[in-house]
């Protein structure tokens, strides 16, 4: 057990050495002949052979293969188990070690941390793809309680000079997941109180929407795929909406978000009634979360 907890030390960041290196020691750490790995993979010998001397150069499909054969998280055949930097990839290595009662256990412990910057407070972010009525839902609600209402990629569009188009073109994604990082930062140093229409696609980056989860009292504004395509063509925009392939695209999109989404601490249909009683039970669920 010790060998399986001191795994990450002497990490190195990439590279096939590594996954050669976690694949013997996993293939050890079974019990299991390169024979009988090769047998429970799929895999031939040679080619086990060449991944283990990090020689081969190992498709996703093959590592997903030796890890089922192994019983083990694909996880723990990567580079710091997949993670970014070591304290994350100790942290994740730790749970994956858990029964899952534990787990369980671990994982409210922390959902019940304060954000931060303090906790909730009294602001509500609105989440969703484009079409979900984050903008024309957030601007009455924010009226209607009296706080400042603020669209995320507009507030990054007027820091940093350029449309989000142009910023990503120019700075990459990771330069613009900053730029977001830095806007919901200040909107919740400044505003104990505030309405905040989030980027649809902020739950590509899992710090700034973990960020936003402790930060505010988040709702996800649903919607039919086809309601989302009817809504955005509406507004005039039709970049991504023509076609059959972008209504594929678009419920391929829901679907992989649909998990984190569904984090938010309250989730509202808005193609099951019209706008206005969209509205007022919206405004009923923001009333009970920050009452």
């Amino acid at each position: 057990m010790q060998e399986r907890n001191d795994s990450m030390e002497g990490e190195q960041p990439s590279g096939s050495g590594e996954i050669a290196r976690r694949i013997r020691a996993a293939r050890a750490r079974a019990g299991f002949t390169r024979k009988q790995l090769a047998a429970a993979s799929g895999a031939s010998e040679r080619y086990l052979a060449h991944l283990e001397n990090g020689t081969g150069n190992p498709s996703v499909e093959m590592l997903v293969a030796i890890a089922k054969a192994l019983d083990i998280a694909l996880a723990e055949l990567l580079p710091l188990g997949g993670e970014r930097d070591r304290t994350l990839a100790r942290a994740a290595q730790f749970l994956r070690r858990l029964p899952p009662e534990r787990v369980s256990a671990a994982a409210a412990w922390l959902a019940q941390q304060p954000g931060e910057l303090g906790g909730k407070a009294r602001r509500i972010a609105l989440v969703g793809l484009r079409g979900a009525g984050k903008s024309s839902l957030g601007k009455l609600l924010a009226e209607r309680l009296k706080v400042p209402f603020f669209e995320m990629s507009k507030e990054v569009e007027r820091l940093y000079g350029g449309s989000i188009g142009v910023l990503l073109e120019m700075n990459g994604p990771s330069a613009l997941h900053r730029y977001e990082t830095e806007v919901l930062s200040e909107i919740c140093a400044k505003h104990d109180a505030a309405v905040i229409a989030a980027p649809g696609a902020i739950v590509s980056d899992g710090k700034l929407y973990e960020h936003l989860l402790q930060s505010t009292w988040t709702v996800w504004l649903q919607a039919r795929p086809e309601d989302h395509m009817e809504r955005v063509v509406s507004q005039g925009d039709l970049r991504p909406m023509t076609g059959r392939s972008a209504m594929d695209d678009l419920k391929a999109i829901l679907s992989a978000r649909e998990a984190d989404y569904g984090r938010a601490d309250a989730i509202l249909n808005t193609s099951a009634q019209g706008f206005e009683a969209t509205f007022a039970l919206l405004d009923e669920e923001v009333s009970r979360l920050i009452m």
